[in-house]
């Protein structure tokens, strides 16, 4: 959980909670670490030697640790003052939250393809793992960088991913299914450029804070 500077009740009520968050922060930061894990030497992992998150122990983790993520969006959002920047980061927030659970649920468990399951796997783990680390080192500025050039980098690769798998796995898929995945795929590809800049900007927003500073 991101801890900022409180404008409501709401999230002076998080800012009380500060140890309990940094021990939910350390471990999501620990399940994300195993999950990454997972990704890249099923065998050395906890979940057993399926591929990405066709393990169902490691769905089920990933599946719960989404549902903190979109807690924290909606933290974020009622800490925030209202503008269109922050409208934006808020509405990426929810997609990415969004569409991570659909490829979970619809396309993950129908995904033969191994390269694109630990490619999915391997760069919602590795973002959300270096995004907690920084949240738990708040006062570590290559932490805060890492995390924004991370961010900038990885969502161009996870997002093309997401829409080669989805594609993937379009014709097996129940009606209803495919509807929805037709919707994320052009919202995917329409949102890349969007999302890739918006990461881009705000890391190159941090080194230049941090060059200041020094």
């Amino acid at each position: 959980f991101p801890l900022t500077c409180p404008r409501n009740f709401f999230a002076r009520q998080l800012l009380a909670m500060h140890p309990a968050l940094q021990l939910v922060n350390a471990l999501a930061l620990l399940s994300w670490s195993l999950l990454l894990l997972h990704a890249l030497a099923p065998a050395l992992g906890p979940f057993g030697g399926n591929a990405g998150l066709r393990a169902e122990p490691a769905r089920s983790l990933f599946l719960v640790l989404q549902g903190l993520m979109a807690t924290e969006v909606v933290a974020i959002t009622t800490s925030r003052k209202l503008s269109i920047g922050n409208l934006m980061q808020t509405m990426l927030g929810v997609l990415i939250c969004l569409f991570r659970i659909s490829c979970a649920i619809l396309v993950v468990p129908l995904l033969e393809n191994a390269l694109l399951q630990k490619v999915l796997l391997a760069g919602w783990s590795l973002s959300d793992t270096v995004r907690y680390a920084a949240l738990l080192g708040k006062d570590v500025r290559l932490l805060q960088l890492l995390r924004r050039l991370c961010s900038a980098l990885l969502f161009a690769l996870v997002a093309s991913a997401e829409i080669a798998a989805c594609w993937t796995v379009l014709e097996t898929v129940a009606p209803m299914a495919k509807a929805v995945l037709r919707v994320q795929i052009v919202v995917t590809a329409l949102g890349l450029p969007v999302g890739t800049m918006m990461f881009l900007k705000s890391a190159m927003k941090s080194k230049s804070k941090d060059s200041k500073e020094e």
